[in-house]
């Protein structure tokens, strides 16, 4: 469990919030800050001129990364998870699944699957 794991765990035992952290309510919580980042670049159809969106909203958008993050941990907490093994994890698969020597430059999403056709 890393530190900030262990500060929001804490944080939410002093208030005894845990009773509210149910998955369900979590997970909306994620999706309403996704909601949040989504409605600063929603209006930008070029893509060329979406980084520079981005940058000109720089504090909204940490705000927004560090809400999720909260609620990732809360959500992470509840059930048992230790987001840094879980990372770990996920770096060594994705490593595996999307070889650069394959991949570099190349659109990958869920529906074409890493070399190993995980979602094919």
């Amino acid at each position: 469990m890393n530190k900030y794991q262990k500060i929001i765990k804490k944080f939410s035992e002093d208030r005894n919030w845990g009773q509210f952290h149910n998955p369900k309510d979590l997970l909306l919580g994620i999706v309403e800050e996704i909601g949040e980042i989504r409605n600063i670049i929603k209006w930008e159809q070029d893509i060329n001129k979406l980084k520079q969106v981005v940058l000109e909203n720089k504090k909204e958008m940490e705000d927004e990364i560090g809400d999720i993050y909260w609620f990732l941990v809360l959500l992470a907490n509840g059930c048992d998870v230790d987001i840094d093994k879980a990372i770990e994890k996920t770096i060594v698969d994705n490593q595996k699944r999307f070889p650069v020597s394959e991949v570099k430059s190349k659109h990958t999403n869920r529906y074409l699957g890493g070399t190993d056709k995980k979602y094919t």
